[in-house]
């Protein structure tokens, strides 16, 4: 049966054709205990309405959710998002295998202090700040992006294993054998999502799309995740104002790949422009996860990088950089995309910077826990 005869078929025929494939392959899966049970089924309707009125909020607070939610956030966050578009119920999708695969995919998120489920979570949400708030200068967003843009910021740190890609490459990690030195944690993020979906019926979420709209999805998640390198960052920005120089109006360009690219791009990279008490949270760990890097490399005869040197690193200093660095002319790039996002995460962005001058001042390098021993 071809992607388009099955497309076309009632929605409760296709969702009884994935219970008939799930219930054939459950045994099989079961028994190498990757198909994975929903221990909190019956509270998923209680979460998800309870931060349904937040989605858009700038003052989401992910680590209380993570809480709340027995650490699983991101299936929380991506399920009330593809709720909130009607994207799960009458449309393409099996709410099953959907609920396999995120459960799937939260499992393969470690424990990093910073790349991890709670990380993604909120990454998703900020994705989706920002596609609301461009919808009045982008017409036409279709399902298909959005549910496409949602599933890549959703997967885009998947079985992240807390180290950048120099560590992985500079230490000959098979992972950079692999994708031979290029963009090698993101290369294996989306990989490893297509991965799990090719495993069995149950994860494949994109069964009930045809062929052209698969490709359409697998290009743009693909796309997506990998400009999250920071290794392409200047690269990137340079694109994208160039066309927007060319053609200021987004909604004339025939191709929209470039915007979406800088929206998961932004998404990932925007927590220092969260309120303050948000941003210091983010940083803290963030800043955990280099410090274990840096113990990392030194354990095995590597280098430490300086933002990794617990004995160097600073960070005030730090997050005063990248702000001015990457984070403001990122946003100030997308201003005429999503002007009142842009507006509302800059003057957020204000207070941040005096924050984070406030602490430096007083002298604050790294919290205590974090200090050489």
């Amino acid at each position: 049966m071809n992607g388009h005869s099955l497309s076309s078929r009632p929605v409760k025929s296709r969702e009884a054709d994935a219970e008939t494939r799930c219930s054939r392959c459950h045994e099989d899966i079961e028994s190498s205990s990757k198909l994975l049970t929903d221990r909190f089924e019956n509270q998923r309707a209680g979460w998800n309405d309870s931060i349904m009125e937040q989605r858009v909020s700038w003052n989401f607070n992910v680590f209380e959710l993570a809480g709340k939610t027995q650490n699983t956030p991101l299936f929380t966050v991506t399920t009330m998002l593809l709720d909130s578009y009607g994207l799960l119920d009458g449309w393409k999708l099996n709410r099953k295998t959907l609920v396999n695969f995120l459960l799937r995919v939260e499992s393969e998120y470690l424990p990093n202090s910073y790349h991890n489920n709670t990380h993604a979570a909120d990454v998703t949400q900020t994705a989706v700040v920002i596609l609301e708030s461009f919808r009045k200068q982008v017409k036409n967003i279709s399902k298909l992006e959005e549910f496409s843009i949602i599933i890549a910021s959703a997967v885009h740190d998947l079985g992240h294993l807390g180290v950048n890609n120099d560590f992985l490459i500079n230490s000959k990690h098979p992972r950079a054998t692999v994708y031979n030195d290029k963009s090698v944690n993101e290369s294996y993020h989306i990989s490893r999502a297509f991965e799990i979906m090719r495993e069995s019926p149950c994860y494949n979420i994109l069964e009930g799309f045809t062929l052209e709209e698969q490709k359409q999805i697998r290009r743009l998640m693909i796309e997506c995740v990998l400009t999250t390198d920071m290794a392409l960052h200047f690269d990137l920005l340079k694109r994208f104002q160039a066309q927007l120089d060319e053609k200021p109006d987004v909604s004339e360009w025939p191709d929209r790949m470039l915007l979406y690219q800088m929206l998961v791009h932004l998404a990932d990279i925007a927590n220092p422009s969260r309120p303050f008490h948000l941003a210091y949270g983010w940083a803290e760990r963030v800043i955990d996860e280099f410090c274990d890097q840096g113990d990392k490399e030194a354990k095995i005869g590597l280098p430490v990088s300086p933002m990794c040197n617990r004995s160097l690193i600073n960070m005030p200093k730090a997050q005063l950089g990248f702000i001015s660095i990457f984070l403001k002319p990122t946003l100030e790039c997308f201003s005429t995309v999503a002007p009142d996002f842009v507006e509302m995460a800059l003057a957020h962005l204000e207070l941040t910077i005096q924050g984070w001058q406030k602490l430096f001042d007083e002298g604050v390098s790294l919290p205590p826990h974090l200090l050489p021993k």
